[in-house]
């Protein structure tokens, strides 16, 4: 995924995701509008459009976020399908502060097994994104998801997600997606 393309879903999932606690996301940055499809246990799942088509993509805040006394933004896991460029199971995170760009150390861990993140500002995706596919199927077949990442002022943070809910909420955006 190229950096313009980061950029890109940073700011359409970040200006939408912080109205995840209302029942309509909106993605004014984007152009449109996105919609609760349903909510699966920890995971919630939407669909909106950007100026390459339909979006969907699932949610999820943390169930603990360590240390827990630092100030953060809304804190939020994504898994997104763009359909206008056809691509599935893109992998996000947007960790609630700017990373420590000269030593980040963000990884994503599925039940222990780690997988490296790239950050850029407040958010960070996999390292390797030919591994997308099987970090979702081990989304699916886990039980919880530690994200780690250090800040600019060198605080280094753990959140953990429950999978809870991970495989119908994909299911979800695949059918709104195909």
């Amino acid at each position: 995924m190229t950096s313009i393309t980061r950029t890109l879903l940073a700011g359409l999932l970040a200006g939408g995701l912080l109205a995840t606690q209302f029942t309509t996301l909106t993605l004014a940055q984007a152009g449109g509008d996105a919609t609760q499809l349903a909510t699966f246990k920890s995971w919630t799942a939407w669909k909106g459009k950007d100026g390459t088509g339909d979006v969907c993509y699932i949610s999820s805040q943390p169930q603990k976020s360590e240390p827990a006394n630092v100030n953060r933004s809304p804190i939020h896991f994504l898994i997104i399908h763009r359909k206008g460029l056809g691509t599935k199971n893109e992998v996000q995170t947007l960790i609630g502060y700017p990373f420590n760009t000269s030593n980040s150390n963000a990884s994503a861990a599925i039940d222990g097994k780690a997988f490296p993140m790239v950050t850029d500002g407040e958010g960070a995706w996999l390292a390797d994104t030919s591994g997308e596919a099987g970090f979702v199927a081990a989304m699916k077949a886990g039980t919880n998801l530690v994200v780690k990442g250090t800040s600019q002022r060198g605080t280094v943070t753990t959140d953990t997600y429950s999978l809870s809910g991970v495989t119908a909420a994909m299911s979800e955006i695949d059918k709104a997606c195909a």
